[in-house]
């Protein structure tokens, strides 16, 4: 029986539009019969790249390097690209070699094209051990959709003394803000986790100046305050995120980040909100349903099993 796992890994996480993505593309034959691929695509939202010269036969209990294919993105296409793999497999039996067909992944994958330079967003988080090693990988996500971060303490180191207005500068340079609502505190009374300070201050200063606003929240964190007032009456949008599974938010970022950038660059808040209202109701991890997977680095298994 054949079974086989084809894996590619694209050079780089985000791409500028009109510019050039290096796909590299592994076969591993997990079966105990000789395999043979050919006929490799990658299927876009915007077209078809007929990648001929990834092929070749494989033995069984064997993974080689098929190749690489330099891929020539559009000029007119920006926001999450969406991507499927389709190819031609044959399989070694009894001296002959058998057509297996088309097979198709039957998840869809995407990456990430966007214009540079990136848009300026100021990251409001925590910058204790805890906080960072929740919001470090988080803010990493939130660089590969096309964002440059700025946090005062962690990109921007200023005395002391010129936090504030540095915070303020910085918020008002930003084309949005975004609040990675960690714990700080737990209430006495309610049990509840409470923010750090300076998010409540941050987020009165985005919103005071009319910025674009998204707050990802731990689950474990009562917001409180204005960031409470603003989510629950639609002036910024609030989203949960589990703390002990990071990669919750990188299924989640997807259904929300092509509509923030459309709203730093069109400036229209309401349509960002209404449209994200089905998806984001639940918290990212309503999100971790979809079947669309970051296609940067990935893989797929296939079998001649009927």
């Amino acid at each position: 029986m054949g079974n086989w796992i084809i894996r590619w890994a694209f050079d780089k996480p985000t791409y500028a539009p009109g510019k050039q993505a290096l796909v590299n593309f592994w076969l591993e034959n997990t079966g105990d019969t000789h395999l043979y691929l050919s006929n490799l695509e990658l299927n876009f939202d915007f077209g078809t790249y007929n990648l001929e010269t990834i092929s070749g036969a494989i033995s069984p209990r064997e993974s080689k390097f098929l190749g690489n294919v330099s891929l020539s993105l559009p000029t007119n296409i920006i926001g999450r690209i969406i991507l499927s793999l389709r190819y031609l497999i044959h399989e070694y039996i009894n001296g002959n070699w058998v057509n297996l067909g088309l097979h198709q992944s039957d998840r869809q994958y995407f990456i990430s094209i966007y214009p540079t330079p990136f848009y300026r967003v100021f990251v409001s988080r925590g910058l204790t051990a805890e906080d960072r090693a929740i919001g470090d990988p988080i803010a990493e996500m939130i660089r590969e959709w096309g964002f440059e971060t700025v946090t005062v303490g962690i990109e921007v180191i200023v005395p002391e003394e010129q936090v504030p207005m540095q915070a303020r500068e910085e918020i008002r340079r930003a084309d949005g803000a975004i609040a990675i609502a960690t714990p700080r505190f737990r209430d006495a009374e309610t049990g509840l986790w409470k923010l750090f300070e300076w998010c409540h201050d941050e987020t009165g200063i985005a919103f005071g100046i009319d910025k674009p606003l998204l707050i990802l929240k731990d689950r474990r964190v009562a917001l409180g305050g204005l960031p409470a007032y603003l989510a629950t009456y639609n002036q910024a949008l609030s989203i949960e995120f589990d703390p002990y599974n990071p990669e919750d938010v990188r299924t989640g970022l997807p259904t929300v980040m092509p509509g923030f950038r459309e709203w730093i660059k069109t400036e229209r808040r309401q349509n960002f909100l209404e449209s994200l209202k089905k998806v984001a109701v639940g918290g990212l991890a309503v999100a971790g349903t979809i079947a669309i997977m970051s296609g940067i680095v990935g893989a797929l298994s296939g079998t001649s099993k009927k």
